[in-house]
Order: C-alpha cells, then structure tokens, then sequence
C-alpha cells in the first residue's frame, strides 16, 4: 500500500510541476457533488432563482488519505431584488491542493424573464424551485477577484531547468468574468450553461531559471435536471445531468438520480465519469433550512490509497410567500 500511495503523490506532484512549468489546460474550476446546491458557484444566472434571500455554507474534502489533500471551502449569499426582475449575490471561496491554492470573492447579478401564465404566488412553494410564472429564462454575469498561490518549499523539482522560487510563498491577484444562461419551467424542469474564467488570463510566478505560469482557461458547464411528481408533495423522483468540458483535458459527466419524500427529505446515487460514484442524502425543515451529504466513491486500483470524498452543505431559504404555520415536513401541508 506504501509503495501505491507514494507512486499516486508522485503521480500528483508530476501534475502540480507541469501545470507550473507551462500554461496547463486542466480542469481548474472547483467541482462539487452536490451539484443541485452548489450550481450557483458554476452559473451567476442562478442567482436569485430560490427567492427573496438565500445562502449556504459547503465543506468538500477529497482523497481524505492523503497528505496536503484538496479542500474547499465556499461561502454565498443571494438574493432577488425585491419585486423586481433582478437577482444578486456574493461569494467567497478557498480551494486548496498541495502547494497551489487560492482565494476568491465573487460579485453575481442576473435578469429574469417571467414567461407564459403569471401566478400570484410562486409555483413551487417549497422545495428547491421557486418562480411566479410558467417558464423562466435568466442571464447572470459575475466578476471575481482571485488571490493565486504557491508555496515554492512543497516543490521538489529533481529535472534540471524546472522552474523554481526565489521565496517560499508567492502570492497573485487577478480578476476574472463569467457568464450564464438559466431556463426553468416551473419545478418540472431546469436547464442551465454557464462559461467559467472568460479572460483566460497568465498568472506568472517569477522563478530562478525562468517563470512559473498557471493559465486560466475557459470551460463550458452544462446543467439538466427535473422533478418527477409520483405522488403530489409526498413522493418524487429527481433526475440530475451534468456536463463540464475544457479544451485539451479530459470531459466530465454526471447522471445521477433522488428520491424525495414529503418535499424534504431524499436520498440519491449519481456516477460521475472518471470512475466515481456519489450517494448523497439531506433533510429541508419547514421549506427554509437544508441540510445536506455527499460521499465519493473512487474505483480503481489506488482507491484505498487515496480514500473516499466528503462534502457537506448547510442551505436556508427565505421565501415570503411561506405561511408561518408551515408543517415540519412541506409536504405534510400547512
């Protein structure tokens, strides 16, 4: 197992080296299993889809059996602007793995098209979805500001003319776009797309024997997912597609499934490509707090060796058109 777990940290420090040696094409954007929760972080046209005031707090830790394991952390809030057709929202978020890692502040906005049928009150009064109309088509822009950094003392270049650090930790700041189209037919069906790091931007860290450059590259998200309604408000069935590509890296897909009881509480399986399968389960109390778990199954021969995923997300949701008087469970009525 040793001899498994060094050759995977070389395989990962190998990684690292050439992502900083030249303008590496990987995936970059963070990626989350609870994909439904955290959608906002990957599309700003979501942004004040869930009401008048939404947030949530997620924690994904990968590959636990390893030292210098990646992490995020990710934090937001959002909201729609009153009554009008305008959504807002901040984010913070920290992702480490290994040496490299950054820090970011994200500024979200969206404009909402309400089409077809009007209704007074929202169509979906719990759950996840929430809109006054039939169909919705939202566009969101976001600019962030992230802080790069690399801790040159974890790098163990041993090829001559890998780049190297004057100091031990180097810091850079650089801003970012991306932009977002979201549609949604009541709690039926929702559709999102969504291009992450649009400027495409160097970050340049000046080494010994040259510079050490990490490239911010474009990538296309893709987002489908539905409600089934077996049996009104107690039993549904939720499907949940998802796609990521970035030119020159390999693509990702998601497709997976929950099973919803009472609006509120579900469980559900998702294989993502790439050997990895997700069970997740959570809890929604009184149509406004949810909580939320992911764990991610690695197969492959190194998948004691690196150890499995943990992600978890605390979410409320504050809808004025809620009765106070709603049952502990949506779906057992008011």
């Amino acid at each position: 197992m040793y001899q498994s777990l060094l050759k995977y940290r070389t395989i990962i420090t190998a990684t690292v080296l050439l992502a900083l040696a030249g303008s590496s094409n990987a995936q970059q954007i963070e990626e989350f299993s609870l994909i439904r929760e955290n959608a906002v972080a990957l599309n700003p046209a979501m942004v004040g889809i869930k009401g008048f005031l939404a947030g949530e707090a997620t924690f994904r830790k990968q590959f636990t059996q390893l030292n210098g394991a990646p992490y995020t952390a990710y934090l937001m809030m959002e909201g729609q602007v009153a009554d009008k057709n305008f959504g807002i929202g901040g984010s913070l978020i920290q992702d480490q793995t290994g040496p490299t890692g950054k820090t970011g502040l994200t500024l979200s906005a969206s404009y909402q098209l309400k089409l077809g049928k009007q209704y007074k009150y929202a169509a979906s009064s719990s759950g996840h979805f929430n809109t006054e109309a039939d169909h919705m088509i939202t566009f969101g822009l976001s600019v962030s500001l992230m802080q790069f950094r690399l801790n040159g003392s974890e790098l163990r270049p041993d090829q001559n003319g890998d780049p190297q650090l004057y100091t031990s930790n180097a810091y850079k700041l650089t801003p970012d776009v991306a932009f977002g189209v979201y549609y949604q037919w009541m709690h039926h069906l929702y559709a999102g797309v969504s291009v992450p790091q649009l400027m495409g931007l160097n970050v340049n860290f000046t080494g010994r024997d040259g510079v050490s450059a990490i490239k911010t590259v474009q990538h296309l998200n893709f987002l489908l997912g539905g409600k089934i309604e077996v049996v009104k408000h107690k039993f549904s069935i939720d499907p949940v597609a998802g796609f990521r590509w970035v030119d020159h890296a390999p693509a990702q897909g998601d497709i997976g499934t929950r099973l919803t009881f009472l609006d509120a509480i579900w469980v559900g399986g998702t294989y993502r490509s790439l050997n990895t399968f997700v069970i997740d389960a959570g809890i929604e109390i009184k149509g406004m707090v949810r909580l939320c778990y992911a764990y991610d199954y690695h197969f492959g021969s190194y998948s004691m060796d690196i150890g499995p995923t943990h992600e978890a997300t605390l979410a409320f949701k504050f809808n004025r058109q809620n009765p106070k008087n709603t049952k502990f469970f949506s779906g057992l009525g008011k």
